[in-house]
């Protein structure tokens, strides 16, 4: 399928599909690109000749037909718009989204999800979901009697002084998404929901203090995979915070009952951004008897790859999409229905061409990587 025919449309050109447009390029990879938007602020790294410009109220056809796949790097609210085009063109879907409602949708339209005959689906591609889950698969995979699987996330800024400690680095709308939705877990074997916002703990990682609470849709379809599929009693996702953090979002969200369209508003207007991030990935897989636990511990910081600067959160959402569109383009996983990470072996994933900067050790200097390294 890889060949000078393929050409990829991304959806969005905001600071995450703008990165993966950037990775691309930067990369190497023989695809011709088109990305798309609204605006005429497109990022000063975009070429023009591919660019294309959306007219308002947007018509997804005009950039879905034709392409060998579609890349969703819109806000979580225009899934099922975008993706309604790409099944009328029969055109791959691959999206970062931590939203669930495409994946009801796919079910209340289409009937079971896991059926062969819809054009090719990946959803929750990207850091969490995305490589999040293809770690924790790994892990479990390791465990003779597999028990508990902790996920636990943060994207943070480097430095903050304000009472929140945190400054943002990406999408307000989706921070405030995850903060309120219903978060899926497993409790004692069986698939759950839990409020956002709960399951409150402490947590140190490389001798640092955090706390973490439950957060809506970065496990992706891993919840309901490993229900069906594993032995696992216990599994969630929780984001990382800095301390005092928490105290602050449940008085805004719990105790004040702001509308959603409100809390918005203050994490775009009122928060401060930061190119200074830094994202924290923490994985861990434990079993019962003899067996041991595992664990993946990793902390991201801003970087220059292949000439360009990126964030941690930009970079490690691209890649994680960008991996799964170049094993999907060179056959490494079937062309189909739909497709979760979490099917994903994770040394396939290590093995491409961008999907070394996720090795554990930082060793991206040679694709000879082992999972028991």
């Amino acid at each position: 399928m890889l060949n000078n025919n393929t050409h990829i449309g991304i959806v969005g050109a905001g600071n995450i599909g703008s990165s993966i447009y950037q990775l691309i390029v930067s990369a190497g990879f023989d695809y011709k690109l088109s990305i798309a938007d609204i605006t005429d602020d497109k990022h000063w790294s975009i070429s023009d000749q591919d660019y294309v410009k959306l007219n308002v109220p947007v018509n997804f056809d005009n950039i879905v037909e034709g392409k060998t796949l579609i890349i969703n790097a819109l806000p979580f609210s225009e899934n099922i718009n975008l993706y309604k085009s790409c099944c009328k063109f029969n055109v791959p879907y691959f999206d970062l989204s931590e939203d669930c409602e495409l994946d009801k949708y796919i079910s209340d339209h289409m009937g079971d999800i896991s059926r062969q005959d819809i054009p090719f689906t990946m959803a929750h591609c990207g850091l969490a979901p995305g490589m999040s889950s293809v770690i924790a698969n790994n892990l479990v995979s390791k465990l003779k009697n597999p028990k508990t699987v902790k996920i636990r996330v943060g994207a943070l800024s480097q430095n903050s002084s304000n009472k929140l400690r945190y400054y943002t680095s990406w999408s307000g709308e989706g921070l405030v998404n995850e903060y309120m939705g219903d978060c899926e877990v497993i409790r004692r074997g069986e698939f759950s929901t839990e409020k956002a916002l709960s399951g409150y703990e402490k947590l140190t990682l490389s001798g640092k203090e955090y706390e973490a609470f439950n957060t809506s849709g970065g496990i992706g379809s891993l919840a309901r995979t490993l229900s069906e599929n594993s032995n696992v009693c216990d599994l969630d996702y929780k984001t990382v915070r800095r301390i005092g953090h928490y105290n602050y979002v449940d008085f805004l969200f719990n105790d004040l009952q702001l509308s959603q369209e409100s809390l918005t508003e203050i994490f775009k207007s009122c928060i401060p951004k930061t190119r200074k991030d830094v994202v924290i990935l923490y994985v861990s897989a434990s079993g019962e008897g003899s067996d041991d636990e595992y664990t993946y511990c990793k902390t991201f910081k801003p970087q220059t790859i292949n000439g360009r600067p990126l964030t941690a959160i930009e970079y490690t959402t691209a890649i994680g999409v960008i991996t799964m569109v170049e094993l999907f383009l060179t056959n490494q996983i079937k062309n189909k229905g739909y497709v979760t990470n979490e099917e994903i072996p994770l040394t396939t994933a290590l093995n491409t061409t961008l999907g070394k900067y996720y090795r554990e050790h930082d060793n991206i200097n040679t694709h000879d990587y082992r999972e028991n390294d």
